[in-house]
């Protein structure tokens, strides 16, 4: 009776044994990846931090130069006092910068600009003056050749 029950037990394992899986086989190809989806909503706004210590100053810039010289203006009638072959020239207060342009043919002789800075030059074949940074009335005078 002992050999029927080995048999027995012996059928019962080969049966039960179809019953479960066998090993896993490989593993097939990743499939295609889909579409992203919609962004999310925008989140809330942060509190603003505490502004930042100021910087040093830059550096300082390059001065601009003298612009061109302004057109001559018209000659003012003789003074009375007047010495012969001299002509006046005068301009009002000059803090940024006022010309005196002598006439064709005459000759820069004297200018006074209280308390600024004096250029003498030349536009084209006229004698001049700039008066630069005076609160007082620049004066010039220009003689006949």
């Amino acid at each position: 009776m002992r050999l029927s029950i080995a048999v027995i037990a012996l059928v019962i394992c080969f049966s039960l044994a179809g019953c479960f899986e066998g090993s896993q086989g490989p593993q097939g190809p990743q499939g295609a990846a889909g579409p992203p989806g919609p962004p999310g909503p925008q989140g809330e706004r942060g509190v603003l931090g505490p502004a930042g210590l100021a910087g040093p100053p830059g550096p300082a810039s390059a001065s601009g130069g003298v612009g061109p010289a302004g057109p001559a203006g018209s000659a003012g009638p003789a003074g009375p006092s007047a010495t012969a072959g001299l002509h006046p020239l005068s301009a009002p207060a000059c803090k940024i910068k006022c010309e005196l342009i002598c006439s064709p043919g005459e000759k820069l002789v004297s200018v006074t600009c209280p308390g600024g800075t004096i250029h003498i030059g030349k536009i084209a074949d006229s004698d001049s003056a700039s008066c630069i940074g005076s609160s007082e009335p620049a004066l010039a005078l220009c003689i006949y050749q």
